[in-house]
């Protein structure tokens, strides 16, 4: 590890540190952390999509049923992500997807079977339960359990596998059921994990993780 990059997170820890006992200026502490961190490149924790074709695929609790607005949303934003970002990554098309299950069931989700349908090379398979909009009555916060994997179809492994066992945002804050509405919570709610989940098939600016929880501040 560089000194460069050593001396960027010794003064992320210590800005971190000092916001602990600030309640006011979240903006610009948030900016000046960003600052310091802007131009520390994260690498792809999983960088096997590049030059393949991919299928996202999102189940929920509900969506073995039928069509599911919060998986939908999910594996679209997923795959925008990817298109742009992951190298020479060829995504299968929403419609592709639907149609399969349409054909064979909505309670035919298994990832393998749905990958070889729409002839993908791999499928990015996300499971995700527990999806909480609220937190009480007049708060908005999100929460869910994601685990994300990734289907080679060739061979039928598990090549890649992650879970995030509670996912909440934001972390510390939250919106006031008088200040938006539910739909578009859910949609910041989970364009915010499709950013989280992406991420780990590509490199990222470590400065956009920092603005991540400070966005719900311009909502």
């Amino acid at each position: 590890m560089s000194h460069d990059t050593i001396s960027r997170r010794a003064a992320v820890f210590a800005m971190l540190g000092g916001g602990l006992a600030v309640q006011t200026g979240c903006l610009g502490f948030a900016a000046n952390i960003m600052n310091v961190v802007r131009g520390h490149t994260v690498k792809a924790e999983f960088p096997g999509l590049e030059g393949k074709r991919v299928a996202v695929v999102t189940i929920t609790d509900s969506s073995q049923y039928s069509d599911d607005a919060s998986a939908r949303i999910l594996s679209r934003r997923i795959a925008d992500i990817l298109s742009t970002e992951v190298k020479d990554c060829k995504l299968v098309r929403e419609d592709e997807v639907q149609q399969w299950r349409d054909r064979n069931g909505w309670d035919a989700i298994e990832f393998i079977d749905i990958g070889r349908g729409v002839k993908a090379d791999k499928v990015l398979g996300i499971e995700m339960t527990g999806l909480r909009l609220r937190d009480g009555a007049t708060l908005y916060r999100g929460r869910a359990a994601v685990t994300a994997t990734v289907y080679d179809i060739t061979s039928g492994s598990v090549e890649f596998r992650r879970h995030l066992e509670e996912f909440t945002y934001p972390v510390s804050a939250g919106m006031y059921t008088s200040e938006t509405t539910e739909l578009k919570f859910r949609n910041l709610f989970l364009g915010v994990l499709a950013s989280k989940i992406a991420r780990y098939f590509h490199g990222y600016d470590f400065s956009d993780t920092v603005a991540l929880d400070a966005a719900i501040v311009n909502q």
